[in-house]
């Protein structure tokens, strides 16, 4: 689905009489966001979506703001509330922002959000903080009551009438990167800051001093990234803010090489919003067991300092892992939580039918959990296995073999361990650490997990003559079928000791 655009008015409550009938619910509630159809000049494709006018009683002022909602803004429940992003030069920035924005959370990266652009009426008056000369301003300038106006006026009615809510992100690109430098050193309610090619020099460092000095005497918590090509910090003051930076800070520094001024705003945004998102990303989260997956995103949550939704991909994909685990109750929480915070999904009765199924079978007497937690054999039991082993695993009898597996056991400071190295082709190893280890009256199983879905182990289950180790492989953990209901063939493999260690 595509991104909305709605960019909305934000007016006085003496306006609101003449405005009635266009108010939405909740407008006495303070200033209220009105929608206006008027064209936007100069945006053809209309990448800024609508024009709509902000009469904002602390810049006495109408202003153009423009907002992008998420894709699943539609089809989710009315109580999911979404993080905002918001961006300076509004009749720049907030296109490109919004694009990469939706891209990474499609792909699961960063959590969906709203996009915000504020369009400019006197420029270096809004974006310069009071107590620093850009450009041969004065040092008086209003940055700090166009943040106000920000905080106190267009976000709650964003999160009244939108459903916007934290974690908070700030856009900046040069004078915009300067104002986002100064929300990262004064500004709290905004956890994360991207300043794009910001210059820094003015005025003796007073910019990047201000953010050590935060840093030194109220740090809080803060994801602060400068992406940089023309301008951006020195080395030294960069290296003073990384040492005054507490735990909870996350700073990154990046340099693009083939872009200008000009041309770096997309691409700093992507890079911008994955880096300070980069914990929430899927690619973040942890894979096995599949209730640790979502345990992470309640510790992601407690970074961001408010309750983020796991990405829509991620949970779908968590919801098959819970049912085919046996973790019926599991599986219908996250469910739920896919519904309410994205709609229900393309597969919805397939994904439903796998949910019921899961909370009508028994327990499963073997969990990826219980696996996953058996402690490793001693030295002493597993002295019989130690050593090199090569050979094949395969799948149909007439498949070639030519000994391109390697399994190798040895002790390590007192304690065992394992690995299988696959060789798919000339000059390509592929290692496998082995999580699981039982030595068992009849011979040994080793495993690992399996490195696509479904998240069982890969059991190997076999038997020792003389130097020959041969048996059969098959997933543990979970209950598979395949699509027509029939269950997957075991896998064969034999080894020949190589070496005894």
């Amino acid at each position: 689905m595509r991104a909305r655009w709605i960019v909305v008015v934000v007016l006085p409550l003496t306006t609101l009489a003449a405005q009635s009938r266009q108010a939405p619910a909740g407008a006495g509630e303070g200033p209220v966001l009105v929608k206006d159809t008027a064209p936007v000049d100069g945006d053809p494709r209309g990448t800024l979506g609508q024009p709509y006018l902000i009469e904002s009683a602390i810049l006495h002022e109408r202003r153009r703001v423009f907002i992008t909602l998420p894709p699943s803004y539609a089809k989710s429940a009315a109580t999911r509330h979404y993080p905002v992003t918001v961006a300076t030069d509004g009749e720049d920035v907030p296109g490109p922002l919004a694009a990469v924005s939706e891209h990474l959370g499609r792909m699961g990266q960063i959590p969906e959000s709203i996009i915000i652009g504020i369009e400019n009426t006197v420029r270096i008056r809004d974006l310069t903080p009071p107590g620093i000369s850009v450009s041969g301003s004065t040092r008086k300038e209003g940055g700090d009551r166009f943040l106000d106006f920000i905080e106190r006026e267009l976000l709650p009615a964003v999160d009244r009438q939108l459903r916007g809510g934290a974690p908070r992100t700030f856009v900046g690109h040069s004078s915009g990167g300067i104002l986002a430098t100064w929300v990262a050193a004064t500004r709290p309610a905004f956890r994360n800051v991207v300043a794009i090619d910001t210059p820094t020099w003015f005025d003796d460092y007073w910019l990047p001093k201000q953010l050590i000095a935060r840093a030194t005497k109220a740090p809080g918590a803060l994801r602060y990234v400068s992406y940089e090509s023309r301008f951006g910090w020195t080395d030294a003051m960069w290296k003073q803010l990384v040492a005054a930076a507490p735990p909870a800070w996350r700073l990154h520094r990046e340099h693009l090489d083939r872009e200008s001024h000009e041309s770096m705003v997309m691409l700093s945004g992507y890079l911008g919003l994955r880096e300070v998102f980069a914990d929430y990303s899927m690619l973040a989260a942890p894979e096995s067991p599949t209730l640790s997956t979502l345990r992470h995103y309640d510790t992601v949550s407690a970074a961001l300092g408010a309750p983020v939704i796991p990405p829509r991909r991620l949970l779908q994909q968590v919801i098959e892992d819970l049912a085919m685990e046996g973790q019926g109750r599991a599986a219908r929480s996250a469910y739920t939580m896919l519904v309410e915070g994205y709609g229900a999904p393309r597969n919805d009765a397939a994904l439903r039918a796998q949910v019921v199924a899961a909370e009508r079978r028994p327990p499963l007497t073997e969990t990826v959990e219980s696996l996953l937690a058996t402690p490793m054999p001693s030295p002493e039991a597993m002295r019989p296995w130690l050593g090199e082993w090569v050979g094949d695993v395969w799948m149909n009898a007439d498949e070639l073999r030519t000994g391109r597996e390697t399994l190798r056991f040895w002790v390590e400071n007192g304690t065992v361990k394992g690995e299988s190295i696959s060789r798919p082709a000339k000059d390509v190893e592929l290692r496998q650490v082995i999580t699981y280890l039982r030595v068992t009256d009849s011979g040994l199983t080793y495993g690992f997990m399996n490195g696509m879905r479904p998240r069982g182990m890969l059991l190997h289950e076999g038997t020792m003559q003389g130097d020959a180790f041969t048996g059969t492989m098959r997933l543990g953990g979970v209950v598979f079928e395949r699509p027509d209901g029939s269950k997957a063939p075991p896998l064969y493999f034999a080894f020949k000791r190589a070496r005894p260690r």
